[in-house]
């Protein structure tokens, strides 16, 4: 079985992968802020139930977007 997947960052313009530089800077501080708030005040389950499913579709999602073409 052989996916032929090709990604080719500098095919997509400077603004947008800025775009998605600053989005994934916001994912990180959002995890580690729901961290912090979840440690500070002893909220009863791991902060990773919020977390993994955070990065796990922001991965997802950032996965399709760098395989999708237009044709």
């Amino acid at each position: 079985m052989h996916h032929p997947v090709h990604i080719d960052i500098a095919q997509y313009p400077r603004h947008v992968r800025w775009f998605m530089g600053v989005a994934w800077l916001l994912i990180v501080v959002k995890c580690v802020l729901v961290w912090w708030a979840m440690a500070r005040w002893h909220v009863p389950y791991h902060p990773m139930w919020i977390v993994a499913p955070t990065l796990v579709f922001a991965a997802l999602a950032s996965v399709l977007w760098l395989t999708h073409h237009e044709d």
